[in-house]
């Protein structure tokens, strides 16, 4: 179980905020860029970071945890 004291100091840029936002509200990585302005490399790399500072295994996973620590 996550808490915010586990990843304290757990800090996302605004792109990662953006395009978990935008995957949270169901859009895919590649619709997510091309709402964004961005290209679809942009977005793969910013998720994969975001999973990655999050501790997360999927997308819907740092979705979750950025959710639940009121991140996005």
């Amino acid at each position: 179980h996550l808490t915010r004291l586990a990843i304290e100091g757990t800090e996302l840029t605004a792109g990662e905020r953006q395009v978990l936002r935008m995957i949270a509200m169901g859009d895919s990585q590649v619709s997510a860029a091309t709402k964004l302005g961005k290209s679809s490399q942009t977005t793969r790399k910013q998720m994969k970071t975001a999973r990655a500072r999050l501790g997360a295994k999927t997308n819907a996973h740092a979705v979750a945890i950025a959710v639940s620590l009121e991140l996005i």
